[in-house]
């Protein structure tokens, strides 16, 4: 379980998440998933906090509340500023990649997720780790 590679996915809607979280199990992940931006950031320290960081976030851009994708991202990089972060957005493609790139993001991932380009995405990300 030492070499297992850790997600965190941020979503509001449970359905997406559990899609989400089948996909990445299916990856052989340990994914973590919460449905608000407070407890995203309380579980990225947690996990800082323990020694067992988290190698991956996929967070959702809209979100309601005070935080969306873009806030959550920049105060988990306050705590580990090479984190690699996927955003999520139901957004049309070439949005959501200008979205990704204004933010912050190290890629997008259109909604409804699509196993293969999640997976090849995630693999893109972490190939160096």
């Amino acid at each position: 379980m030492a070499n297992t590679k850790r997600v965190l996915v941020l979503d509001d809607e449970e359905m997406i998440l559990e899609l989400v979280t089948d996909i990445f199990k299916l990856m052989d992940f340990e994914v973590v998933s919460v449905t608000n931006s407070n407890e995203a950031i309380e579980e990225f320290k947690k996990a800082m906090d323990s020694g067992r960081p988290f190698d991956l976030v996929l967070f959702d851009m809209t979100l309601p509340g005070d935080m969306d994708g873009a806030d959550v991202l920049r105060e988990v990089r306050k705590l580990d500023p090479s984190i690699k972060a996927i955003v999520s957005s139901g957004y049309t493609q070439d949005k959501i990649k200008t979205v990704a790139g204004e933010h912050g993001f190290d890629a997008a991932v259109p909604k409804p997720y699509s196993i293969s380009v999640l997976k090849e995405t995630v693999q893109r990300l972490l190939k160096d780790s």
